[in-house]
Parts: structure tokens; sequence; C-alpha cells
């Protein structure tokens, strides 16, 4: 036996809800197993040293744990795996397709170099300026103005 089912059933045995069949599984794995026989110990030793609640559970918590085990979750639709598949084949043909738009839409080839001009002569229209401009060529005349040697304010 698998040490999954194993612990399971041990659990199982600690808080009292074995049934008969699963007693007898169990009794026969630990009297093969040695490591059983540990795991078991060891899940014993655990429990003894867990302290005892302080407080009791509320009278009604059995019921509502046994009414929430006792619901089941609704099945789950047999259409999801095809509708998995219908998306993800309809994702590839949309990339596919704007793939192909976008490698045969090109701009007319004789709009560019009218394009381009257009551009340059806005760019020459719009050109900027430094404000401070000619507030640094008036204070560059005025260093050189005052200075004996005309290379000595560049050191500055």
């Amino acid at each position: 036996m698998t040490p999954h089912p194993l612990k399971h059933l041990l659990l199982l045995e600690q808080s009292g809800e074995l049934s008969d069949r699963q007693q007898r599984v169990l009794d026969a794995e630990l009297a093969q197993s040695a490591a059983a026989r540990e795991m078991r110990r060891a899940l014993h030793g655990l429990a003894a040293a867990l302290p005892e609640p302080t407080t009791p559970p509320s009278p009604d918590a059995a019921a509502h744990i046994a009414a929430r085990l006792a619901q089941t979750a609704p099945p789950a639709p047999h259409f999801r795996r095809p509708a998995q598949i219908i998306l993800a084949a309809a994702a590839a043909l949309a990339l596919f397709l704007s793939i192909q738009t976008f490698r045969t839409h090109r701009p007319p080839t004789a709009a560019a170099p009218q394009l381009a001009r257009v551009e340059t002569e806005a760019a020459a229209d719009h050109e900027w300026t430094d404000p401070l401009e000619d507030d640094f060529a008036e204070l560059e005349r005025l260093l050189l103005a005052i200075s004996d040697n005309p290379f000595e304010f560049a050191d500055l």
C-alpha cells in the first residue's frame, strides 16, 4: 500500500471513522509492514502531544459538518475540453489573419517621398530655438571685453 492511502486509513482510525472493511485492510497492512506500524506509532504520538480543547464544540457543529459533506459539487460540464480547443483554434486563426493582413497592407510607395517632404517643411517652420541664446551670446561678448586673455574665461 502506498503511504497516502495508509495515512488516510490511520487518520480515520484515530478519529474513529473506520468502516469494518477499512479496519480489515488497515490490520492486514499493519501486520505486513513495519513502516506502517512505525507510521501508526508516530501518529499516535502526535495525537497524544496535542492538548485537549478547552471548550467543547457547539452542539450543532456535527450537523453543519454532515450537511456540508452531504452537499455535492455540481458536475463539471462535459463541453469544457471541446470549448477550450475551439477557443484556441479561433485565437490561432485570428492571429494568423492579423499577421497576413499586416504583411499585405503596405502604404503606397509614391506617397512616401511626398510625406517626407511635408514633414521636413513642417520641421523647418517649427524649428526650436533656444530663448536664452541671445543672452548667452551677450554674456560671452562681455567676458571677452573685460578679460585680457580671450581664452581665460573658457577655464571657468
